[in-house]
């Protein structure tokens, strides 16, 4: 039987058009799944980039002390309401708790964990440079709220001056890391602190360990430099390899005032070690041993903490006067006690500050280049 397209066309058409046209609304529905998922997913790459994260990053360790405190002394309050001796014994147990007593200002550590985002990495599918000053900001408040709870209780502020990196290794792209920030030096003003990026790898062979955790000789001297400003046993783990060490130079403010870091770390109760403390002298009360190489302890406090830094730090009031200059009038100096001042631990403060002041001084001397003349 012939069949005449020409006569049977005007009803084809319909349907071929129905056809079209429904392929196609089904095509526009699958891009538009595809379109909203790939936006989610986007979004969800680069949620740390998006605003008020940072802010919320660098200030949750600040929050989270405050709420801690919080959460000890409402209840305290309430149970205590009509024995004020009772209230006054547990917030001090309480100071005692939360503050670094007897931490040796060398031996202190904090350690910032993390995993590298994409949204902080570049096109080589690794931690873009410009990522390691904001990891090293929250590094910075984490280590603050371990090291100096009272003067951030006070009000105080760490502004940060300038920084130093010394790019080893790169850190891939989703790969978790750990920050490991301690004290590299201070002086009357400036609080030099060194952060160590590092990651953890799996056990391997004694050769692989080896020839895996070699440095690759990126400007030697510069590299030998900053290693001396922190104890090379810290980096004897196996598993443990090196990626970038940065030397951050902060001051530190109540208002428009700067506090030395001396007074910050005695009034928190950071103190040399016991045949390190010197100039005793000047506190006859103190009737404890000092030959010692244990170390103090909350058991066992330094006589800087028991006689000064503990009344102050039961005293926001006081304390916040002190930082503000009272310091000044004190004649003890009880704070140069604690931070072993003309003992034997000097001498090396001494040679890791002028470490710290030889890496910063070469950014200082560019700044005195002219500007260029335009012709």
């Amino acid at each position: 039987m012939k069949v005449d397209l020409k006569q049977r066309w005007p009803s084809l058409f319909p349907a071929l058009l129905y056809s079209v046209s429904s392929t196609s609304a089904r095509g526009q529905s699958l891009a538009k799944i595809i379109f909203k998922y790939l936006l989610y997913a986007i979004v969800l790459a680069n949620l740390r980039g998006a605003p008020v994260v940072w802010h919320w990053r660098v200030f949750w360790p600040i929050i989270k002390y405050n709420l801690q405190f919080l959460a000890f002394r409402v209840p305290n309050a309430c149970a205590t309401l009509l024995n004020r001796g009772e209230r006054a014994r547990r917030i001090a147990g309480y100071i005692d708790k939360t503050s670094p007593v007897g931490v040796h200002p060398f031996d202190f550590e904090v350690i910032y964990r993390s995993r590298v985002s994409v949204d902080e990495s570049d096109f080589n599918m690794h931690m873009s440079n410009s990522s390691y000053p904001k990891i090293l900001d929250f590094t910075r408040t984490k280590m603050a709220t371990h090291l100096f709870p009272h003067f951030l209780r006070a009000g105080g502020v760490v502004p940060i001056a300038s920084t130093h990196f010394h790019f080893v290794r790169e850190i891939p792209m989703l790969a978790k890391y750990e920050v490991r920030a301690g004290i590299g030096a201070w002086d009357e003003k400036w609080f030099y602190v060194v952060g160590r990026f590092v990651t953890k790898q799996k056990p391997k062979s004694h050769n692989a360990q080896q020839s895996s955790s070699q440095v690759p000789p990126l400007t030697k001297s510069e590299s030998d430099l900053v290693a001396k400003l922190f104890d090379s046993s810290s980096e004897d783990e196996e598993d443990i390899i090196l990626h970038t060490i940065a030397v951050a130079r902060c001051c530190y403010k109540l208002g428009r005032i700067t506090v030395p870091p001396s007074v910050l770390m005695a009034t928190n109760g950071v103190c040399v070690y016991p045949h390190e403390v010197t100039m005793t002298e000047l506190d006859p009360t103190f009737t404890g041993p000092l030959d010692g190489h244990s170390g103090f302890s909350v058991e066992s406090p330094p006589h800087t903490w028991t006689h000064h830094a503990r009344n102050l730090a039961l005293d926001p009031r006081k304390l916040r006067e002190f930082y503000k200059g009272a310091w000044r009038q004190d004649p003890t100096r009880w704070w140069d006690s604690a931070m072993g001042a003309g003992g034997s631990v000097e001498g090396k403060l001494k040679e890791r500050l002028g470490i710290c002041k030889q890496l910063f001084e070469g950014m200082d001397g560019v700044r005195q280049f002219g500007e260029p003349v335009i012709m």
